[in-house]
């Protein structure tokens, strides 16, 4: 078990002590405080917890205010936030506090039992664990470096078909392989790459590369799935892109038609005229596009129906949410419909459980990723994954 201290604020002694039972026996310490002000801040500073659990309601401090105070203080912990209150206000907090720049990590409506603890626990060890990988802060020269070492490796996430049960692609989602850091997200590297043309061009063609080589991709029944890869919007203003995705896949068992690539909603409409360009030049040469992240940009309807998609990809902040939210449940709804009649396919992102997955089905959404079907593995273990599927 990772080095995880947990404090938890709460005026309610019972939910103190269950949440200090099931961390003891997770083997993680844990401490507890009824006292938002003086006390807390002590805690704070002594004990440096990397997961707090925040009560909304007590007395002198209430839990937004703690919110305010922590988000001054610059705090890394990951926050869940605890509370009887109606879901739409303990929600609407948790988006106070990402707006604030915290790293919220989930909310718990009382009563709540020792299962939900121990999975909150559980999965917030994770999110600390990721959390403190993308503190880390690297240079241009050296992820310059991690490309020409091949130091890149690609993780695979399944795509499930929902009406049939049966898999039918992956998304390609790069790592770094440190030396010193082991396992590093994109979330840390990707942005500074972003920030310089050659940089991210070297990278997502080093990312393809890496596809391409893949001994998984030998097997017959894996090779027929289709592979899904993002491609930044700094990338979308060169005009000789599906030239050079082209001349990659000649002489490989690739073929042009397994490789959706995934454009985000907002990247799509910075140069509309020359991402058509780009896109139409993409589809003329037999790949297929994937507009990543709907419902969190603002394309016009007039775009999307213009530039030549095969897919959207409903934002999984919405999917995530809609068993639990009217307002994220109609979007999602409204998603799958706006898809259906452009005559495209919908791949929902997010699905974490199965009461989600069968009201994707029910509504005859296409596709489906998430944690409920599987994380995203290396391609050994992928294969494994796919064999006992």
């Amino acid at each position: 078990m990772p080095d995880n201290r947990v404090l938890i604020v709460d005026d309610d002694l019972r939910i103190c002590r269950v949440i200090k039972r099931v961390a003891t026996e997770l083997g993680v310490e844990s401490k507890a405080t009824d006292d938002p002000g003086l006390n807390f801040w002590r805690e704070i500073e002594r004990f440096e917890p990397n997961v707090i659990f925040i009560d909304l309601q007590m007395p002198q401090i209430d839990g937004v205010q703690l919110l305010r105070s922590l988000a001054e203080a610059k705090s890394t912990a990951a926050i869940v936030l605890v509370s009887g209150m109606d879901r739409s206000i303990v929600e609407t907090s948790e988006e106070l506090g990402k707006s604030l720049g915290l790293n919220m990590s989930g909310i718990l409506i009382k009563p709540i039992d020792i299962d939900e603890i121990r999975d909150m626990l559980l999965r917030n060890f994770d999110v600390v664990e990721k959390h403190l990988r993308d503190a880390l802060e690297f240079s241009e020269e050296e992820l310059s470096e991690a490309i020409r070492n091949n130091e890149l490796v690609v993780h695979y996430q399944p795509q499930i078909e929902l009406v049939t049960d049966k898999v039918v692609g992956m998304e390609a989602l790069v790592r770094w392989q440190h030396p010193k850091h082991g396992l590093v997200f994109p979330d840390n590297f990707i942005p500074l790459a972003e920030n310089n043309d050659r940089l991210i061009r070297e990278l997502t063609y080093a990312v393809l590369e890496t596809i391409l080589r893949e001994d998984l991709f030998q097997r017959d029944d894996i090779h027929e799935l289709n592979v899904s890869l993002n491609l930044s919007a700094r990338m979308l203003g060169d005009l000789s892109l599906p030239d050079q995705f082209e001349k990659m896949l000649q002489g490989q068992q690739f073929s042009p038609g397994q490789l959706l690539i995934e454009v985000t909603e907002s990247g799509a409409m910075e140069d509309a005229a020359l991402t058509m360009d780009i896109l139409t030049r993409f589809r003329i040469k037999g790949f297929r596009l994937s507009l990543d992240d709907f419902g969190t940009g603002y394309s016009s309807m007039v775009q999307l129906y213009r530039l030549p998609f095969n897919e959207i990809k409903v934002d999984k902040s919405f999917v995530m949410r809609l068993l639990t939210d009217e307002e994220a449940a109609s979007i999602v709804r409204l998603t799958i419909d706006l898809g259906h009649s452009l005559g495209l396919e919908v791949v929902a992102e997010g699905i974490e459980d199965q009461e989600t997955y069968d009201w994707l089905k029910s509504l005859q959404c296409e596709i489906g990723q998430g944690y409920f079907i599987s994380r995203a593995m290396d391609a050994e273990k992928f294969v494994h994954w796919y064999d006992q599927y």
